[in-house]
């Protein structure tokens, strides 16, 4: 019994419930009205104990208990006639029962409270496991006496506030399309269920851009309350660090549902394809031989194309060029553009051979399989969780490779710092430069020998074997850049201004140039120069060493350097 009085209902309220819970009593209210000028309305409040009441029996069939034993205890609030706020009667203050030692567990003192809910919002967004939410309320709301399953109950209220009235699978597409994902699925004939989906992040696609050499796939299981396998393709970046590729939920594991996830999967690759190739050839045939012989050379073209392997390879360019040895112009053409710079990427001879990376098994996307699992943390979910789960993965993923890129870019490693190494430092990844370093050490042995030798670093990692690098070092000059990238054009601007042209292979259209300047005598960077910048004089390393072949490199950039060399004395 108390004589205060309460300025508001809610102060009334906040007062009574705190005085029962110090009392291990739960006060609740029983009834409530507010006055509206009708007849029998008036502002009050009833409470009475959460044990008030008789419990109503149900054929539901179900087990269930009632806290309910028809509990007398009752408190009145109403406004005060003379105007002085809310005032409390005691209408009866006793209880018919036992009252608890302690309130763990009571469902009416264990709700969450605002600040509790925004809490668990939280640490749900960041897929905390419902344990570990629980311990951090407690720890942060020391009087705290929620359970587990409220915390369960508020987060399923939550993921229903988000996913309003879409199914699941459309909360899903838009999940993906606002993260900006590449994304494929494909329904039933004749229906709306949705059998496979396939998507990819933006960044994965540029990635695999990039490192597309290997890629290795597999697929997961228990990562769904559906039970669908989970199909898993990654790849390896250049510092030897996995990036996911793609993922697919697919229906079944049938050689139709895998043969449609790879057919998406194509579809992330930049298009540098035969088919243009084989049309640019044509083009080109059309120009330089007659119509007579256009056909017949077409034909023996693709079966250069075809080639099975090097030696039939041989036989047919062969072919090719006694039908065209009054065409020089187009035969020229079809060499030094298509076959001698990028024949490994197109012909049959080639592109059926293995460069594996140090991936001989499945072990690199295994190893993605956990990782994803302990970002899951069950296998329980439904399709969105497993989503955001992938999502996360993929951001601490990416954040990773993008460390490890700045690494090779900005740091290097005692054993790297050798004159040897000066054309690679932060052009190549440190872990390309750890496996050259490895390699450099079977010199002694090796030499230049390439039957002892056995070119495995070169066919396995497209990195220079230790024959390769015993011919560096007997020439005294340092690795260049070219033996670890084709087709690329090494600018420097130091003192003196030098260009480093491809070795081993002709000119190139499709040719990247990378630029980098020495900065205060201490470090090189990058820099960004304007489409058709003039080149500095090429390398007396590259005159001496190169292949009869890369002389084309010169004529191809003969105007650029013509240039340079005009602005040489106003740069004087």
């Amino acid at each position: 019994m108390t004589t205060e009085r309460f300025g508001t209902r809610e102060e009334v309220i906040r007062w009574i419930k705190k005085v029962g819970i110090d009392n291990k009593v739960t006060v609740i209210i029983s009834r409530s009205d507010t006055e509206t000028g009708k007849r029998g309305r008036s502002n009050k409040i009833i409470f009475g104990c959460d044990k008030g009441g008789k419990h109503k029996i149900s054929d539901s069939g179900t087990q269930s208990a009632s806290k309910k034993c028809g509990c007398p205890f009752k408190i009145r609030s109403t406004l005060a006639k003379d105007g002085s706020g809310w005032k409390i009667d005691v209408k009866c203050g006793l209880h018919n029962h036992g009252l608890p030692d302690r309130l763990e567990g009571h469902s009416f003192i264990g709700r969450l409270t605002t600040d509790e809910k925004q809490h668990v919002a939280d640490l749900a967004k960041r897929h905390v496991a419902l344990r570990n939410i629980l311990l951090s309320l407690q720890d942060k709301f020391p009087e705290n006496v929620t359970r587990i399953t409220q915390v369960y109950k508020h987060k399923s209220v939550i993921e229903k506030e988000i996913r309003g009235p879409m199914s699941e699978i459309q909360h899903l597409f838009k999940l993906i399309e606002d993260a900006g994902y590449v994304y494929w699925s494909r329904k039933h004939d004749d229906s709306e269920v949705v059998k496979e989906i396939f998507w990819a992040h933006p960044d994965s696609v540029k990635l695999l851009n990039i490192f597309p050499i290997v890629l290795v796939m597999d697929s997961t299981y228990k990562t769904n309350k559906y039970r669908q396998p989970l199909f898993e393709i990654v790849g390896m970046t250049s510092t030897e660090l996995t990036f996911a590729v793609g993922f697919a939920y697919m229906e079944s594991e049938q050689t139709e549902n895998f043969c449609w996830v790879l057919e998406k999967l194509k579809e992330l690759f930049v298009k540098k394809d035969i088919f243009h190739i084989n049309k640019n050839v044509g083009a080109k045939c059309k120009q330089h031989v007659v119509n007579d012989l256009q056909k017949t050379i077409d034909t023996l073209w693709m079966e250069v194309v075809w080639a099975s392997d090097e030696v039939e390879y041989g036989q047919r360019l062969h072919q090719l060029e006694q039908a065209c040895v009054d065409y020089s112009g187009f035969i020229n053409y079809v060499k030094d553009t298509w076959l001698t710079p990028h024949r490994h990427r197109f012909v049959g001879a080639w592109i059926n051979r293995v460069l594996h990376l140090g991936n001989t098994t499945t072990n690199r996307v295994e190893s993605a399989h956990w990782k994803l699992k302990q970002m899951l943390g069950n296998s329980i979910g439904d399709m969105v969780k497993c989503w955001e789960a992938m999502n996360n993965n993929l951001r601490l993923q990416l954040g990773n490779i993008r460390a490890s890129f700045q690494k090779s870019f900005y740091e290097v490693e005692h054993a790297h710092v050798s004159p040897f190494y000066g054309y690679l430092r932060g052009s190549v990844s440190r872990a390309a430069l750890r496996r050259i370093a490895e390699e450099l050490l079977k010199v002694d042995y090796v030499g230049t020998n390439r039957q002892i030798c056995g070119c495995t670093l070169r066919t396995s990692y497209g990195l220079p074997c230790a024959c390769e690098l015993g011919r560096y070092r007997v020439g005294g000059i340092p690795i260049p850049i070219d033996v670890v990238r084709y087709n690329v054009v090494l600018v420097c601007l130091g003192n003196p201004c030098l260009t480093f042209f491809p070795m081993t292979s002709s000119h190139s259209p499709n040719v990247s140039i990378y630029c980098i300047g020495f900065v205060n005598q201490n470090h090189w960077v990058q820099v960004n120069m304007k489409e058709g910048f003039p080149l500095p004089p090429v390398t007396l390393d590259w005159k001496k060493f190169r292949s009869h072949i890369a002389t084309t490199w010169m004529l191809g950039f003969a105007g650029r350097m013509q240039h340079w060399q005009l602005l040489t004395p106003v740069l004087a």
